[in-house]
């Protein structure tokens, strides 16, 4: 209710080449993965206008460092979490998720489905996230989960977490458009023949778009260690939003560099 509808992407019309290779199986790779690294970064300069985007990777970059610190409730608490609830993953994510939702609220107007899809990108990552640092032997209590979502403070985990979130972003974004329009993608002169023929297609899209994020990984490490670690900055969202400008302008940077353009 009242938020705003994404309309058409520019990078919309990648779509049927997109769907196109992968129901053709997949090839060529090196075109297809250009295609979605094109549309993916298209989203993400449309999603760094949206406030509910930056929440829902500022809290992925903070909650990590709360629950990791000495006064570890206090800590959750400036950042709008209730430590002492946080018992089990679906504790976790549910104050994850209402914190990014007091947001979507506060904007009402404000906000677009690209906030909603980057809200449960973000749940995504940290489920995926969490669940990697689990004991796998026994069944985990409170005090794993809460070490479990400590750990994922250090550089290589948030790059990963990172990496997760932004692939799951562009996933749900080409999931958007492809979804409300398998009708006119669908037919025998069409794109596919059948539903049957996109059978296939989560796992590919899925697949393709983990390894288009995998160009900001790196960056999102080497970004975290430097303003974090070494210079001790306590990280905004307004930082959070810089980082991620950085990343789309890194992720074009290098599909320039894999098309020979640069």
């Amino acid at each position: 209710m009242g938020h705003q509808r994404l309309g058409k992407l520019p990078a919309y019309r990648l779509l049927p080449e997109i769907i196109r290779y992968i129901v053709d199986g997949g090839t060529p790779t090196e075109a297809v993965a250009d295609q979605i690294t094109e549309f993916g970064q298209e989203a993400l300069k449309f999603a760094l206008k949206d406030d509910v985007f930056i929440e829902a990777l500022w809290l992925l970059i903070h909650l990590p460092q709360a629950a990791a610190a000495k006064d570890a409730p206090t800590a959750l608490a400036e950042i709008g979490i209730d430590g002492s609830a946080i018992s089990s993953v679906s504790e976790v994510l549910f104050q994850y998720d209402s914190v990014v939702e007091r947001v979507q609220r506060r904007l009402h107007h404000g906000s677009t489905d690209l906030g909603e899809i980057a809200r449960r990108a973000g749940l995504s990552a940290l489920a995926d996230g969490i669940q990697s640092n689990l004991p796998s032997l026994w069944s985990p209590g409170a005090d794993d989960v809460r070490a479990s979502l400590a750990g994922l403070k250090g550089t290589e985990k948030f790059a990963a977490l990172a990496q997760n979130f932004y692939a799951n972003f562009v996933e749900r974004v080409i999931h958007y458009y492809v979804d409300r329009n398998l009708h006119n993608m669908i037919g025998p002169d069409r794109i596919a023949r059948s539903v049957h023929d996109l059978e296939s297609f989560d796992g590919a899209i899925r697949r393709h778009c983990n390894e288009s994020a995998l160009i900001m990984r790196t960056f999102a490490r080497d970004w975290l260690g430097k303003n974090h670690y070494r210079d001790g900055k306590k990280i905004s969202r307004a930082g959070t939003r810089a980082f991620s400008s950085h990343a789309v302008a890194k992720i074009g940077t290098e599909l320039a560099v894999r098309k020979g353009k640069s």
